[in-house]
């Protein structure tokens, strides 16, 4: 396939031109799927750029996206970059202050809505918007469809009129403003170029074939800048395109549309395991013997190997068989990103036929620096170096990256920029690892590496993977930096309390209760106690304490793409750790 492109315009002209889908976007609607043709999405990108034209918007000007992902989604967005115009997805459920930063940092002029829980905090920052236009499901769309309804008129009376803006695009000019959602302080505007992301696009065509019948299931935010990268890759591609609307559907959708590619974050692959798990350990008799026998194999054995030889077969037809029909039963790639996957849960998968491939990046970079895919493929690496892409190992063990994907800069921060983009045009990713054989490890972060009082380090990111994989915990946060010993908060996953509860006897337990329980503290207890015997001893976890509520992005304890914010949740529950520190291994 000729993809000459090097501007995103000049990509969605090479996938509208290309490819005739009846079916390329779709999105749930009711027990249904409501269908966008090839033609109906290369109409509706025009109609509405040009209707936004008329609006006011031009060269330069940001226009804000804050909206779930759908069709729409990427219809604005392929709309604003065509002009010229500077797309800045908003995440939702933000703080108010970092709201209004990024809407005043980037010199929002017009915002588009389509988050109805937003309403509250988007009146709070009318000020500095020229416009706000709502869509989508939750919202009257009058506004809308006037605006495409004014760009197919503007289009009949000159088809040449949107070519004329979307031919002006070069490839060095901005493509967009995301904003980083960072453990501290307010978020960091990062400006890509329409050349940085394309890039990226021609890398990913390069490392995943697309085969006939291929088909999507998008299930990420696409104001993250992984799954917008993928979202042009797939469309430049001809893919039919399944938006996901609810995580909570995901296995319903998967079943539904049966996927052959999917992108995902480790978080998604460990609740999947854990059901997985949970599934076949509830199983009783013969059954439940063959289940669990079949799942600790597909754990213990060497990736790609469980379903081999006669034994393998019959547990890959009563047993592995079943966990690929859980996810739609034809997913051949799913691409795991965003933040480090355990090898464990990795080789688990591969045994089972579900192929997943992780990769490293960031949004400075794009996001993709790394990554695994078909015929090469190391678990516990995050693969082999995106095409284009330089990688060094610094002195201190920090990966720097350079290439065709690196960041303009941080908007309105040189002092930042320069703090992270060497004279040389090395990225400092602030992530420590390895390359060796072609293939790069990452370790951890710098800043997430922890030093005790003591003189030894603890990395948190491993032991909190590890954490989560107790039923009844959803999030970890691991205690030690200049501390003497390691400790943990620990919080619920109340979705699964009632099935707990259930198997201690005490289903008329109230929830809070039951996590002051002798008997969940004693399971938790027992599950640190063998844990610890894994790590080395300054490694070993002496403490914890449950908190009564789950992380969430709005409580401030994680940041947009499910990343534990550390000082935010150390400052909040600081009363409790230091509670820790002066009764030291008690276990309460």
């Amino acid at each position: 396939m000729n993809q000459t492109f090097t501007t995103l315009p000049e990509l969605f002209k090479h996938a509208t031109t290309s490819f005739s889908l009846e079916k390329a976007l779709m999105y749930p609607e009711g027990d249904s799927w409501r269908t966008y043709s090839s033609e109906h999405f290369r109409n509706q990108v025009r109609w509405l750029a040009l209707g936004m034209s008329d609006m006011g918007v031009k060269e330069g000007d940001s226009v804000g996206i804050l909206a779930p992902s759908s069709p729409e989604w990427i219809i604005l967005d392929l709309a604003t970059v065509s002009l010229g115009a500077v797309s800045v997805p908003l995440f939702k459920k933000i703080s108010l202050e970092s709201l209004t930063h990024e809407i005043s940092d980037s010199k929002m002029k017009y915002l588009f809505i389509g988050n109805l829980e937003e309403l509250p905090h988007i009146k709070a920052t009318h000020k500095h918007l020229k416009e706000q236009i709502t869509f989508g499901k939750s919202f009257p769309n009058e506004r809308f469809n006037a605006l495409i309804a004014k760009g197919r008129e503007m289009d009949t009376k000159n088809p040449e009129l949107f070519d004329s803006f979307a031919s002006k695009i070069k490839e060095d000019q901005l493509a967009t403003i995301i904003y980083t959602s960072g453990s501290t302080g307010l978020p960091k505007g990062v400006k890509l170029t329409h050349r940085n992301i394309v890039s990226q696009v021609h890398a990913s065509s390069q490392r995943f074939k697309t085969v006939p019948g291929d088909r999507v299931l998008s299930a990420l935010p696409l104001a993250h800048i992984f799954e917008r990268m993928v979202m042009y890759f797939y469309i430049s591609s001809g893919l039919p395109i399944y938006f996901a609307d609810d995580p909570q559907m995901l296995g319903v959708y998967a079943k539904t549309v049966s996927p052959t590619i999917m992108t995902v974050v480790p978080r998604i692959l460990e609740k999947v395991y854990m059901k997985m798990r949970e599934g076949a350990f509830e199983k009783t008799g013969v059954a439940g013997a063959i289940a669990r026998t079949g799942f600790v194999r597909a754990e213990k054995k060497k990736p790609g190997t469980a379903a081999k030889g006669p034994l393998g077969m019959i547990f890959d037809k009563l047993l592995y068989k079943k966990f690929r029909a859980a996810m739609g039963g034809k997913l051949r790639i799913a691409i795991s990103g965003s933040a480090k996957l355990s090898p464990e849960i990795a080789s688990f998968f591969v045994n089972c036929d579900l192929q997943v491939y992780e990769g490293y990046g960031l949004t400075e970079a794009s996001p993709v620096i790394a990554v695994n895919y078909p015929g090469h493929r190391k678990i516990g690496s995050v693969g082999p170096l995106f095409p284009g892409i330089e990688v060094k190992v610094s002195g201190e063990g920090e990966v720097l990256a350079r290439g065709p994907n690196i960041m303009q800069g941080y908007h309105n921060r040189p002092d930042a920029t320069a703090e992270v983009i060497d004279e040389e045009g090395w990225l400092h990713t602030g992530d420590l690892g390895s390359y060796e054989d072609g293939y790069l490890t990452i370790t951890g972060r710098k800043k997430e590496l922890f030093k005790k009082s003591t003189g030894e380090y603890v990395p948190p990111v491993p032991l909190e993977q590890e954490l989560v994989q107790m039923p009844g915990i959803d999030t970890a946060v691991v205690v030690a930096d200049n501390r003497t010993f390691v400790t943990a908060l620990i919080f619920p996953e109340y979705e699964k309390l009632p099935t707990l509860k259930s198997e201690a006897g005490m289903e008329d337990v109230k929830d809070d209760e039951f996590l002051e329980s002798d008997y969940f503290r004693q399971q938790i207890h027992e599950y640190l106690q063998e844990m610890n015997k894994h790590h080395h001893h300054c490694e070993h976890i002496a403490d914890f304490r449950i908190i009564h509520s789950q992380a969430s992005i709005e409580d401030g304890e994680l940041t947009p793409t499910m990343k534990v914010r550390r000082f935010a949740i150390e400052k909040k529950y600081g009363d409790l750790i230091e509670e820790m520190y002066k009764t030291p291994h008690s276990w309460k």
